[in-house]
């Protein structure tokens, strides 16, 4: 959720206003620039998808809703399709499926979206197997063992005296040493 939030927070409150000093504007273009790099918010035609990017359009929390749909992706029907009407769909239809997952109104951030799925697995079956790849959070110990670790080579037998403070900032700062460059 991080993305959307953070596309939220610099469309709803990092915008230019008329009435923005010039501090005020340096400020917010210098915040908007470095969100973009940092989480590689920007988008090109040669960017590849990430799978952050992928978790977040499989959340429906995370959509924007989008009124053209019809307009953007039109539909190739059959003629029999045509005559009959919408009489006639396969819901296995991956396209189909697709389709009908973007026109669905965009859930409230404060919501399940693992119940919004269980729910809606019959639904949209290729898109639930993918979200059920892309939304599970795995579960790990590697960042508390990855501290650990890091503890145990900074607190070794010669430097035993060290204050739990300076500990704390030693960790700190090799953990986050490539911020530092």
């Amino acid at each position: 959720m991080v993305r959307p939030l953070l596309a939220q927070l610099m469309e709803n409150h990092l915008k230019e206003k008329e009435n923005d000093d010039q501090n005020v504007t340096y400020f917010k273009r210098t915040i908007i620039h470095e969100i973009k790099e940092r989480f590689k918010l920007g988008w090109t035609e040669t960017s590849s998808v990430s799978v952050k990017q992928i978790a977040s359009f499989l959340d429906p929390r995370c959509r924007t809703q989008n009124n053209n749909l019809e307009q953007e992706l039109p539909v190739q029907r059959s003629d029999l399709e045509f005559l009959y009407g919408n009489i006639i769909t396969d819901s296995n239809d991956r396209s189909i499926q697709f389709q009908n997952f973007i026109s669905e109104p965009q859930l409230r951030f404060d919501l399940n979206a693992f119940e919004w799925w269980k729910c809606r697995e019959n639904k949209y079956p290729a898109l639930a197997e993918l979200a059920k790849q892309y939304l599970s959070i795995p579960a790990t110990s590697v960042s508390s063992e990855r501290c650990f670790s890091t503890a145990g080579n900074i607190v070794t037998s010669k430097r035993t005296c060290l204050l739990t403070k300076n500990v704390k900032i030693l960790i700190f700062l090799y953990q986050h040493r490539e911020l530092l460059h």
